[in-house]
C-alpha cells in the first residue's frame, strides 16, 4: 500500500500530454493553450479617447471658462479629418481616434454649448495626456500576450479574438470510456428489485470528466463474470482513458485486477493508504492508462478528483493538475479513526472574514446523499490522532464550488 502523494506522483510520470492540433476560435474554450500568441498590431491600435467629450490642446484650458470652435464631431469606427489648432475642439464619442493636434479630452460633463452647435466652453482645466488612452500602452505589436500552457477562458477568448487568432493551436482532449462493475447494477431506467441498485457511478463519473471537459462514453455494465469484464475493457481501450468502478476490493467476485493483468496491463499500484478509495488501481498498456476504482460512490468521486482529474489536466497540456486547497477552521472536533488520509466530504463557508469547515453527517464511502450537502473534501492527515474545534486544516475545493 502506497501513500496519497506517491500514488499522484506516479499517476504524472506515467502519463503525456497529447499531441496539439487547431481548433477554430469558437470551439477553444476550457481547453490548454499549445503556443504562444502575439499581438499582431498595437493595443490601442491609436490614441483612443477614454471618455465621451471634446479632443483640445491642453495649453488652451490653462485658464478657464474658455470658448473654443468645434471643428469636427468623431464618433467610434471614423477617421478624422481636420487637424485641431488653438482655439478648436472635436467633439468625441468613447473609443473614437483622437484628431491630430489634439493632446487630451475634456469631459462633456465639464463643458458647456455656445455659440450653438458651432462652439463649446470648457469650464475646467485638463492635462495633456488627459482622458486618452496612448497608443500601444497596452500592448506592442509583438509581444507575447497569451503563453502556452495557459487556460482558455473568456478573458482569453476575447484576447484571441483581438488579436485575429480565428484559429487556435491547442492541446488535444483525451477521449474516456466508463465501466461499472457488478451483478447488483441495472440500467438507470430500470426499477431495480430489492437486491439490485441502479448504475449511479457511471453517471456522476462523467460528470466529473465533463467537468474536465473531457470527450466521455458510458460504456454499459459489466457483470461479475470475467469473460463480460474483458470484453467491455478490450473496448474501452479504444478510448486515451478507461474508467471501471467496482470490482477492486478483496472479494470473491471482485474479479477486475485478474481482467487487467491478464490482457497485459502494467498495475503500478491497487492499494493506496487513503480514506475511502483505498483499493484504487492504476495502469496502462501502450499509451492507454487505466484507472479502476472502488465502487462505493463516494469512494468513487474522491478517487476520481485525487487521480482521474490531474491525469486528464496534463493529458490536455496544463502544468497545474490539482484542485485548490486552502486553510480554513474546524467547526467541530475529529478523532482519526484508521492511520490513512481522509478525504471526508465538508461544507466550507467563509464567515466573519475567514474560512470554516465541518464534515457533512455521512455513513460511511455508500452515503452519495452526503455529497449532495458538500462543496469540498476536508483533509484529514493521517498523522494526527485528534482535531480540536478551531484547528486550521485543509481543504480541496471541487472546480463548480459554491
Amino acid at each position: 500500500m502506497i501513500s496519497v502523494d506517491k500514488a499522484i506522483q506516479i499517476v504524472l510520470k506515467k502519463v503525456k500530454t497529447l499531441p496539439s492540433k487547431n481548433v477554430p476560435l469558437q470551439n477553444a474554450q476550457g481547453l490548454c493553450l499549445a503556443e504562444n500568441i502575439k499581438a499582431d498590431s498595437d493595443m490601442p491600435p491609436f490614441n483612443r479617447a477614454a471618455m465621451d467629450g471634446y479632443a483640445v490642446i491642453a495649453k488652451n484650458t490653462t485658464k478657464t471658462p474658455v470658448d473654443l470652435v468645434v471643428v469636427e464631431n468623431i464618433r467610434a469606427g471614423y477617421n478624422p479629418k481636420k487637424t485641431i489648432r488653438s482655439g478648436e475642439a472635436a467633439k468625441i464619442m468613447t473609443g473614437s481616434v483622437v484628431p491630430k493636434g489634439a493632446d487630451s479630452v475634456i469631459k462633456v460633463e465639464e463643458t458647456r454649448p455656445c455659440d450653438g452647435k458651432t462652439g463649446v466652453r470648457l469650464l475646467k482645466t485638463i492635462k495633456k495626456g488627459g482622458n486618452i488612452a496612448k497608443k500601444g500602452e497596452d500592448l506592442r505589436a509583438g509581444k507575447i500576450v497569451l503563453r502556452k500552457g495557459a487556460k482558455i477562458r473568456p478573458p482569453e477568448i476575447g484576447i484571441l479574438a483581438t488579436v485575429g487568432a480565428d484559429t487556435v493551436q491547442v492541446f488535444s482532449v483525451p477521449s474516456v470510456g466508463i465501466i461499472s462493475t457488478g451483478d447488483e447494477l441495472v440500467s438507470v431506467a430500470k426499477k431495480p428489485k430489492p437486491w439490485q441498485i441502479r448504475n449511479s457511478n457511471s453517471y456522476s463519473l462523467a460528470a466529473q470528466v465533463r467537468r474536465t471537459i473531457g470527450d466521455v462514453e458510458i460504456l454499459g455494465i459489466a457483470s461479475d463474470q470475467k469473460s463480460k469484464i474483458r470484453s467491455l475493457v478490450q473496448k474501452g481501450l479504444k478510448k486515451d482513458i478507461l474508467i471501471l468502478s467496482g470490482g477492486v476490493s478483496m472479494g470473491e467476485f471482485d474479479l477486475v485486477g485478474e481482467v487487467l493483468k491478464d490482457l497485459g496491463i502494467t498495475i503500478f499500484f491497487e492499494k493506496v493508504a487513503l480514506r475511502p478509495g483505498k483499493p484504487t488501481v492504476f495502469g496502462k498498456i501502450g499509451e492507454k492508462v487505466i484507472f479502476a476504482l472502488p465502487g462505493n460512490p463516494v469512494s468513487t468521486m474522491v478517487t476520481f478528483e485525487l487521480f482521474v482529474r490531474p491525469c486528464i489536466k496534463k493529458m490536455m497540456g496544463f502544468t497545474r493538475y490539482h484542485n485548490q486547497i486552502l486553510l480554513a477552521e474546524l467547526e467541530q472536533s475529529i478523532t482519526m479513526k484508521k492511520k490513512r488520509r481522509e478525504y471526508r466530504p465538508a461544507l466550507l463557508r467563509y464567515l466573519e472574514n475567514r474560512w470554516v469547515v465541518s464534515p457533512v453527517d455521512w455513513h460511511g464511502s455508500g452515503d452519495l446523499f452526503s455529497t449532495t450537502k458538500a462543496n469540498s473534501l476536508l483533509i484529514i492527515d493521517e498523522k494526527v490522532e485528534r482535531f480540536k474545534v478551531g484547528d486550521r486544516v485543509e481543504v480541496m475545493l471541487i472546480d463548480d464550488f459554491s
